[in-house]
């Protein structure tokens, strides 16, 4: 069979305009082939128009997602921003606070004698004491990481100052032991009417040694410890009359002798400054007055050398 071609195809359409004024009427033809050509390019129009209508509201979408997450990101910077600036103040405070300590630790040294060297940096440099209130340098705003750099440093430096308050309390604690059980303080108000050593017997027959100091005042005057310690005796004592032994450790003991009344018991632990019995004249005794004797080791020693 022999192929047909198609014939081509040759139709039109003719649009009449027909005026209401008794106007000839007008008339143009338009080929099929326009028409189709026509169409195609307003479909083509229509599917490029609704591509650039997704891609405008993709656009659109996209840059209000992003305005959104830059809103979003400028919020949590500011965030950042106020932490950072509060962690600065906050480092700023704590620096101010370890400074105290640190003047606070040097203050408390010297008054106790523990550290009679000059100030003297861990870096080896000598801090002058005075001041003239010079200060300078530019204004410049810590980075994160040089603040946490500088929090360690400062945890590094708590670290230190607790250990150096540490060791100054227990130099502190043990000060004070050995400062209450030291007989630092006189016994009794009153006039020295016997000093330690030889002397002239207040019985009469020439000289004779006295081991302590006598105190003379008017009956009842208060007699106190003057160190802390325990009573191990607390009674009669042959010359000595009524009379109290403390012993204050380290092989130190004080005795006052002559006592009117003695105000504590054996065993009773006194504490520096306690009255523990009051003037009178008991004994071997020529008027109202405390015989006070410090001994060491159990040799009677000068109370004066204490006092």
């Amino acid at each position: 069979m022999d192929d047909k071609k198609s014939a081509p195809d040759r139709r039109e359409y003719t649009l009449m305009f027909v005026p209401h004024n008794g106007q000839a009427i007008r008339s143009i033809k338009i080929p099929i082939k326009a028409i189709k050509v026509v169409s195609g390019l307003i479909c083509l129009l229509l599917v490029v128009g609704a591509g650039f209508g997704l891609k405008y509201t993709a656009t659109i979408r996209a840059a209000y997602a992003e305005r959104a997450e830059l809103e979003a990101l400028r919020q949590t910077n500011g965030a950042q921003h106020q932490q950072l600036e509060q962690l600065t103040q906050a480092t700023a405070e704590l620096q101010r606070d370890m400074d105290r300590l640190n003047i606070l630790d040097t203050e408390i040294r010297r008054m106790v004698n523990a550290d009679e060297q000059p100030e003297v940096s861990r870096s080896g440099v000598v801090r002058p004491n005075i001041s003239n209130g010079g200060q300078g340098g530019p204004i410049v705003k810590p980075s994160l990481n040089e603040l946490n750099d500088y929090v360690a440093n400062l945890k590094d430096q708590i670290k230190y100052r607790e250990e150096s308050l540490t060791n100054l309390r227990e130099i502190l604690i043990e000060r004070n032991a050995r400062f209450n059980a030291t007989p630092s303080l006189w016994p009794a108000s009153g006039e020295v009417t016997s000093r330690f050593g030889w002397r002239s017997s207040p019985f009469g027959g020439g000289s004779d040694w006295h081991p302590g100091i006598d105190i003379a005042n008017s009956t009842g005057t208060p007699i106190i410890a003057t160190a802390a310690g325990e009573v191990v005796h607390s009674g009669w004592y042959s010359g000595y009359g009524k009379m109290v032994k403390i012993d204050h450790g380290n092989g130190i003991v004080t005795l006052y002798a002559h006592n009117s009344q003695n105000n504590v018991r054996e065993g009773q632990q006194v504490e520096k400054g306690e009255v523990i019995a009051y003037m009178g004249s008991t004994g071997w005794s020529t008027g109202s007055h405390v015989h006070y004797e410090v001994r060491v080791n159990g040799t009677a020693v000068n109370p004066a050398n204490f006092l």
